[in-house]
């Protein structure tokens, strides 16, 4: 049997798959559909039988959270992971399955700054540091130094609501409390809730609703600025993303710092106004000096949640 460790990055659209050394180099890759398997243990098997590899060890994150040391998925495919079964079926000594942004939660404070841009600059403290990724969803993970580890406390921020601080604002909050009822953070913060912030600042202009474009149309009509709708539903997220992640910090005293993650806002390069950003996220009031003491920075490295899930194995080990 080879000593290479399996790491898999399983979401509702596609699954990664990798291949590790035991000195944690990440070797070979391939993103699969996710509904193309039945399951994860045929996903994976897939790849082990293409790249022939046997593995004996394997870490897992997976879009949903851990409840009974199992994974229930509920965007797409409804995957059931188990790593007893998972073990079984692959021939797995060892199995560790994470929440997915609790592996990019273990991974940000280890990565090396040519992985990292710095937003503000900042003075890191022994204390908390907040992960904040708006992605299909929007993840929230406290990470807490502990000697020489880091302790990982993955949460549900993403379905906390959230704050408007303007007319324009209030009223596209308004609107999504008609939809949704109870308005979570990631209904307007992620790659979907783009789309439904250019949806409901449409209706609320007049204009066709149903045109919607995709979350990657409007970034690219946004960054061309072809479309005043695009333009905004930019800005507003921005602002908005900005705001929630000084109420994130806030709440975890995260003088440690605060890491931006998810697949958004690396995609959308200079289109993410930093300085918005920052605006919002300082615009606390009295605490205004505590906001620019804490490090910012952005995770730009696509491997993270597999670097994550090396840490967590070891760890585990």
């Amino acid at each position: 049997m080879s000593d290479h460790l399996l790491l898999a990055d399983a979401g509702g659209t596609f699954t990664r798959l990798a291949l590790a050394a035991s000195d944690g180099r990440i070797g070979v890759s391939e993103v699969l559909e996710t509904g193309a398997f039945a399951s994860f243990e045929a996903a994976a098997a897939d790849f082990l039988s293409a790249h022939g590899a046997g593995v004996t060890r394997a870490a897992i994150a997976a879009a949903g959270p851990v409840t009974g040391g199992v994974v229930q998925m509920t965007n797409g495919p409804q995957w059931r992971i188990d790593p007893a079964a998972a073990s079984a079926a692959l021939g797995l000594t060892r199995c560790v399955l994470v929440n997915d942004f609790a592996a990019v939660a273990a991974a940000a404070p280890r990565l090396p700054d040519s992985a990292l841009e710095t937003l503000q600059p900042g003075v890191a403290e022994d204390g908390a540091i907040a992960v904040i990724g708006p992605g299909t969803g929007l993840g929230v993970a406290i990470v807490m130094p502990q000697a020489a580890r880091f302790a990982v406390l993955p949460g549900e921020g993403g379905h906390a609501g959230l704050s408007p601080v303007n007319d324009r604002e209030i009223a596209v909050l308004h609107q999504a409390i008609r939809r949704f009822g109870h308005v979570k953070a990631e209904h307007l913060l992620s790659g979907p809730g783009l789309e439904t912030l250019w949806e409901i600042l449409a209706s609320l202009d007049g204009a066709d609703p149903a045109a919607r474009p995709t979350s990657g149309e409007i970034a690219e009509r946004a960054r061309r600025k072809t479309c005043a709708l695009s333009c905004e539903a930019v800005e507003m997220m921005t602002g908005w993303l900005g705001g929630f992640a000084g109420d994130v910090a806030l709440i975890a005293g995260a003088r440690g710092g605060i890491y931006l993650a998810g697949g958004v806002l690396p995609r959308w390069g200079d289109l993410f106004d930093r300085r918005l950003f920052l605006h919002r996220f300082r615009a606390k009031g009295g605490h205004r000096a505590l906001m620019e003491r804490m490090p910012i920075r952005l995770i730009t490295d696509a491997q993270a949640t597999f670097k994550g899930l090396i840490a967590l194995l070891a760890e585990a080990d």
